[in-house]
């Protein structure tokens, strides 16, 4: 995983503190004094303008506390055989929105790389692959869910695996493999449900709570979860659907369904799909989350109504169901 690093040429007369200050990224001691002389690279340390982070690590003052010079110096640190990991590589790789204030690194066990409490070394014995971002180097999507997962605040795990799938970067199958090959990591089994509830077609951690914790007793048995349907050519996923009473029930999350371009978005659909005869419940996050038996006492009420009603595909077309 060794990989040149070019060292950043001076222009006639130009501070080598200026010069830093454009590249958030760290150095080796023997490279600024290349760049440089060694009695202004110790100047410019000695005035504060650049900080060492780690042993031969140093970076520009201006970016000492940024995520991208901070990964940069743990990597230049701990050396050619080391990638970025857990939360860390899930923020490089946009799996996660905001950056961890701890760098997790991964390294061969014969590396043995001691940093401060901000600097997170894990050794391995696995075959370790990397690849880049940019300047950092670090592990697959799937291999830094699997070793991130568990560090991750509760409420934000299911997003980091329903978000890969969505987008592509991973599948089901992959995650479980690399999951298997991994002997050792945090919340193994949550994340193993997790990659389950998403084959079975789970998109999101509000859909697999509906499925697990509301919707799951035996009067909901008949609901058809991640049901298709085509209308007017167009082509529209249901949360859960009746057959029987043509009838749709969507979990809403406040991240695809609270902008006034979204609620526009969700009342055409209803109105595409009432068309057919299909009638849409929409349930919010707060619903499922905080009163699942309201959400259930519902979708039971409505299910009773439209069995006792006529034939689905003759009744007339409702719109969405709103509280």
């Amino acid at each position: 995983m060794t990989h040149l690093r070019p060292i950043p040429v001076l222009q006639p007369g130009e501070a080598m503190a200026a010069r830093l200050a454009r590249e958030p990224r760290a150095f080796r001691l023997a490279e600024l004094v290349a760049m440089s002389s060694e009695r202004r690279a110790r100047t410019a340390i000695e005035r504060g303008e650049v900080v060492r982070l780690l042993p031969d690590a140093y970076v520009s003052s201006l970016h000492a506390d940024s995520f991208v010079a901070r990964a940069d110096a743990a990597l230049l640190w701990a050396g050619a055989n080391a990638a970025l990991s857990g939360a860390a590589a899930l923020f490089v790789w946009g799996l996660i929105d905001a950056p961890p204030s701890q760098i997790d690194l991964v390294v061969p066990h014969t590396d043995r790389p001691r940093g401060p409490e901000w600097v997170r070394v894990r050794r391995v014995t696995w075959n370790l692959t990397a690849g880049r971002v940019g300047s950092l180097t670090l592990v697959s999507r799937d291999l830094a869910i699997v070793l991130g997962f568990g560090t991750l605040p509760r409420d934000s795990r299911g997003r980091v695996v329903y978000r890969a799938i969505a987008t592509r970067a991973t599948t089901p199958d992959r995650l479980a493999a690399t999951l298997a090959r991994v002997p050792r990591c945090r919340s193994r089994r949550e994340l193993l449900a997790r990659i389950e509830a998403a084959a079975r077609g789970a998109e999101s951690h509000l859909e697999e709570h509906g499925a697990r914790r509301v919707f799951n007793t035996r009067e909901f048995g008949q609901l058809v979860r991640q049901h298709r349907v085509r209308v007017r050519g167009e082509l529209f996923r249901i949360d859960m659907y009746d057959a029987a009473t043509m009838t749709a029930v969507e979990l809403d999350g406040a991240a695809y369904h609270s902008t006034p371009y979204q609620r526009q978005r969700d009342v055409r659909r209803d109105a595409i799909l009432a068309s057919m005869g299909i009638l849409t419940v929409r349930l919010t996050y707060a619903d499922i989350t905080e009163r699942p038996q309201w959400c259930r006492s519902v979708v039971r009420d409505v299910l009773a109504v439209r069995r006792t009603t006529d034939s689905a595909p003759q009744r007339s077309a409702i719109g969405g169901m709103r509280r």
